[in-house]
């Protein structure tokens, strides 16, 4: 009934407080539709993500959009219509994305359609939802970045021996010249 001024109850004001609690500590969560898997997949689905380090939770649309108010997913006002679920990380901007992928790679029968995400702050599509799950773990783009930036001092210290070995043998054969005469 549209229009009809509901009072809130004590445990919707609870739900929302909870809700606005994991929104200002979130780092990042992706938004997605879980219609059309079964409560079995769900179960599966939590176990992953719990085994992952983030959080999944089915969401009221109304309390979340109430929670939302005030911090940075506030954007998703839009967003918070139909069966919504989310997945929320307070350390890793990266990990639901991956969580997700991961989830889908895993056999599952049906996993939940991305919709959109928030990355500190930042409001993205369902494409760079995947781009996200499609980087490499952190580890290995510092890895990568180290051996980026150690690629021109092992070359530049290549480099130097290789001088220092033309000079070193330039004098040998001065010595041994003047040591023959």
């Amino acid at each position: 009934m549209r229009g009809v001024v509901e009072v809130p109850n004590a445990e919707k004001i609870k739900v929302v407080e909870e809700l606005n609690g994991v929104f200002l500590k979130a780092k990042s969560a992706v938004l997605a539709d879980y219609q059309g898997i079964d409560a079995l997949g769900l179960t599966q689905l939590r176990r992953h993500m719990r085994a992952n380090s983030v959080d999944f939770r089915v969401v009221k649309n109304t309390l979340a959009r109430e929670a939302a108010k005030n911090t940075a997913f506030e954007m998703l006002d839009e967003e918070f219509k139909g069966p919504i679920s989310m997945v929320v990380s307070f350390e890793d901007a990266v990990a639901p994305a991956k969580a997700l992928a991961d989830f889908a790679k895993s056999g599952a029968p049906k996993s939940p359609k991305v919709l959109c995400g928030v990355v500190e702050g930042k409001k993205i599509s369902p494409q760079e939802v995947k781009a996200l799950a499609d980087l490499p773990p952190k580890e290995v783009l510092i890895a990568q970045l180290l051996a980026t930036m150690n690629g021109p001092t092992t070359n530049f210290v290549g480099a130097l021996s290789g001088l220092l070995r033309k000079f070193v043998g330039t004098l040998d054969a001065i010595r041994e010249k003047k040591a023959s005469e």
